[in-house]
């Protein structure tokens, strides 16, 4: 897959919308969506993060929609 540049996918988000289109990884019979790793790097997504998926209808079919928030420690719940 070829992305945008760095540069023009800041760009980008700072408009609100951005579009890229990713094609499912199959392994062992599951289809998974890999964030390429530019992309996790401008959105700050590591291994602390959780997305949480919202699937909307859409006039054009289903729309995944995701958000990012920080993992909580455990010493917060304490």
């Amino acid at each position: 897959m070829v992305l945008p540049e760095l540069s023009s996918i800041k760009r980008m988000v700072g408009r609100r919308r951005v579009v890229i289109q990713l094609t499912p990884t199959r392994i062992k019979g599951s289809k998974y969506l890999l964030i390429p790793k530019d992309l996790a790097q401008l959105l700050e997504i590591d291994d602390k993060s959780v997305l949480n998926l919202t699937i909307e209808e859409s006039p054009h079919g289903q729309r995944l929609v995701y958000s990012i928030r920080e993992k909580q420690s455990n010493a917060a719940h304490n």
